[in-house]
């Protein structure tokens, strides 16, 4: 999937560092950055289930939420700031089940992970997790 996402990279997309299949056993892809990509574009509109970020520029933060949201996806996201009001605002806009602030790819098994939109229904982990495998029945006599 990802060898195939960068091969249909538009014209105006630009992959800055990896993109290479690494030489050994398996489906191991070097860690990859693509620039100049654009919201309606398939790497952008896709899960992509390997080491790529896409970079897209934005002026402001209204500007920046708004592609963030405009995925039908919403796995996780995460937000790098110094600024807590902006990673707070960010927190409530992003569709995701799982937002990180200034981290990413960390989770505890105390807190529920799961998708929203069409990454997924449910969560793992946790009492909230545990509920989703549960049919709660109230029986009045």
């Amino acid at each position: 999937m990802v060898r195939g996402l960068l091969e249909r990279l538009p014209g105006h997309a630009e992959v800055v560092t990896g993109g290479v299949v690494l030489d050994r056993p398996g489906y191991f892809h070097q860690a990859t950055v693509v620039a100049g990509v654009r919201q309606e574009g398939e790497i952008v509109r896709s899960e992509v289930s390997g080491p790529v970020v896409t970079v897209q520029p934005f002026a402001d933060e209204s500007e920046a939420f708004q592609p963030a949201g405009g995925v039908p996806q919403g796995l996780a996201a995460s937000v790098w700031t110094r600024d807590h009001d902006r990673a707070m605002r960010a927190s409530r806009v992003l569709r995701a089940g799982i937002v990180w602030v200034n981290t990413h790819g960390t989770t505890v098994s105390e807190m529920p992970h799961g998708g929203v939109r069409h990454s997924g229904y449910g969560s793992g982990f946790s009492l909230t997790g545990l509920l989703d495998y549960t049919l709660v029945k109230h029986v009045m006599l």
